[in-house]
């Protein structure tokens, strides 16, 4: 793990510690807002759901909104502390307007290194964390936060894996839910607007397959 990298993990794990702390009940609305008002246990189990609630923490810090506020967790610690060390500061400060998107590994080279290209947002980027793109092949795709750190990109650590074959109904969502943003919510909005806004996108479309293919015979995708 990089330098930069660590810095990263050791603020947003002060970040999660102080929002179990001190905002324990906005906690609760996000966590419902996120699953649905379901209970995630009822429907994921082992990797999967421990994977479930790295995605939460993620996007909670990341993304949501903390109720009458227009910033996010990650901007009001930046605000409220005074005191932060400069590295941490400038480390934060980098990857706090950062974007889940969603991504298709484009090849995998003899020493590891992961290439993979964001489908929504048309950037490409080189992986190199080894623990994080074990067993990627070409062709996967996965929705993700990758982070300017240590001079390159890397995976923040949250992952949405979903089927290849169903790389289009995935798509199709994303571009009905785009849609939907532009008409209802912000007209002028980009494509990385609607990401940084509605992120939980992903999750959404997780848990749909998940649940339908979990059904004998069932290959529908989210409605």
């Amino acid at each position: 793990m990089g330098k930069e990298e660590d810095i990263k993990t050791r603020a947003l794990q002060k970040i999660i510690v102080d929002l179990r702390m001190n905002h324990a009940e906005e906690i609760d609305k996000a966590y419902a807002y996120f699953w649905d008002e379901n209970s995630p246990d009822e429907f994921l189990a082992g990797t999967a759901l421990e994977l479930g609630f790295i995605n939460f923490e993620d996007w909670l810090v990341f993304d949501w909104k903390a109720t009458g506020e227009e910033k996010t967790f990650l901007d009001l610690y930046l605000s409220n502390q005074s005191d932060l060390p400069d590295e941490e500061r400038r480390v934060l400060s980098r990857i706090r307007d950062s974007v889940l998107s969603l991504y298709e590994v484009t090849s995998v080279s003899r020493d590891k290194r992961v290439l993979v290209k964001d489908i929504l947002l048309s950037d490409e980027h080189s992986l190199r964390n080894r623990m994080l793109t074990r067993g990627l092949k070409k062709g996967d795709i996965f929705a993700t936060r990758i982070l300017d750190l240590d001079d390159g990109p890397a995976m923040s650590g949250c992952v949405y894996p979903y089927r290849r074959e169903d790389r289009k109904k995935v798509l199709s969502y994303i571009d009905k839910q785009f849609g939907r943003y532009k008409r209802n919510v912000r007209a002028d909005g980009t494509m990385r607007d609607f990401l940084k806004d509605y992120g939980d996108v992903f999750n959404i479309v997780w848990l749909t397959f998940i649940q339908n293919h979990a059904k004998d015979g069932q290959e529908s995708g989210p409605a």
